[in-house]
Formats: structure tokens, C-alpha cells, sequence
């Protein structure tokens, strides 16, 4: 493993300087849309007065390129290869889309996990998934909802990765374990319970 995918990995496990502001991962659901609570957690970064609150802090208030590109993994945001996640990504300072792509590109698995898992993608109401399997690269789907909702779309389409995200809590993990058919699913349930449920840090094995 080179140390670029190494860097990489670490930054995904980085949680998000916006951990340090919120009260809730509830205050990012549709925070792109109401611009007084977007300031009142820039003011919040302010309050902090270390060098990465303040600068995402400014990014907020007055989004630039260059910062970004200089500050996003303090902010705990990775800089995946390919352009996986870009500024353009970002709206007065929050994410608001998530572009997921095929395995044709060489980062698609961290870049996933990192969306799962980050509170930085609580305020997304795009996802689209992007393919090149077959010959240019084309846009596959696209879901226009808020965040848990892309998350149980994707669920319902059988990818267990998501059940990583911390989204779900322990009540929705229970319950889905409780309900899981064999029948009507690809994995064994030892299966997704092992690779993908016991890396939630809600979910409690008894």
C-alpha cells in the first residue's frame, strides 16, 4: 500500500471539524437551504479560534476555491485522486452533493466510506452515481433527497455498505437484522453483520 493510500485512509477516519460546532447531526439536515444557521455555525468555527475553525469559518461565509484546496483536510476532508470530491461538491461551505462512482475509479471505496461515515455528508440532498464500465464516463442515477433517505434508497438496492453509517442507529440496526431474508438478499446475514453492521459504532453485539 503505497503512502498516498495510506494518507488517505487516515484522512477518511478523520471526523469532520464540524463535529466540534454542532449540537446535533440533526442541525445538517437541510442546512443548505437556511442560510442563518449556516453563519450561526460559522460563528460558532469562529469561537474556536484555531486556524482550521476559522478558515472554514470564511469558506462558509464566502466560499473560495483556493482555501478549500488549502484547508479541506484539516477540515476532515479527504483529497481523494480523481477528483471524486471537488469544490464544486460544496455550497456556501457544506457539501450538498456526493458524486459515487464505479470501481473504474481507483478511490470509489474510500471516497464511499468516507461519505457513509462523515458528518460533513449529513447536509447532501444530491447523490449521483457515475459510470465508464461500458465507454465514457455518463451519469448513472441521481437521487434529490436528504441524506438518510439516499442512504435507505441504497439499502433497498442492496448496498450493505451503507449500514456502516452511523446514521442508523442501534433501534434501525436491531430491527434490520430482525427482519433480514436470506431469500431475498445476496449476503448471509453473518455476512453483512460481519463486514459492514459491526463497524457501526452503534451497533452493540450481544
Amino acid at each position: 500500500m503505497s503512502e498516498e493510500e495510506i494518507s488517505i485512509r487516515e484522512l477518511v477516519k478523520q471526523p469532520s471539524i464540524l463535529a466540534k460546532v454542532i449540537r446535533s447531526s440533526s442541525e445538517l439536515n437541510g442546512i443548505c437551504s437556511s442560510r442563518d444557521l449556516q453563519l450561526e455555525l460559522a460563528r460558532r468555527l469562529e469561537v474556536l479560534n484555531t486556524d482550521a475553525a476559522k478558515s472554514r469559518a470564511a469558506f462558509i461565509r464566502s466560499q473560495d476555491a483556493g482555501s478549500f484546496s488549502a484547508n479541506r483536510k484539516a477540515w476532515g476532508i479527504p483529497e481523494f485522486p480523481e477528483e471524486l470530491v471537488t469544490v464544486d461538491d460544496f455550497n456556501d461551505g457544506f457539501l450538498w452533493r456526493f458524486r459515487a462512482h464505479t470501481t473504474s475509479w481507483g478511490h470509489n471505496q474510500q471516497a464511499d466510506e468516507w461519505f457513509y461515515t462523515s458528518l460533513e455528508a449529513r447536509s447532501v440532498t444530491r447523490y449521483e452515481f457515475w459510470e465508464c464500465d461500458e465507454g465514457p464516463e455518463k451519469l448513472g442515477f441521481v437521487f434529490v433527497v436528504d441524506y438518510k433517505s439516499i442512504l435507505q434508497q441504497l439499502l433497498a438496492d442492496h448496498v450493505y455498505e451503507v449500514l456502516i453509517s452511523p446514521a442508523f442507529s442501534k433501534e434501525e440496526l436491531t430491527q434490520y437484522i430482525a427482519r433480514f431474508s436470506e431469500h431475498e438478499e445476496d449476503y448471509s446475514l453473518e455476512e453483512v453483520i460481519e463486514d459492514y453492521i459491526s463497524q457501526n459504532p452503534n451497533y452493540n453485539a450481544e
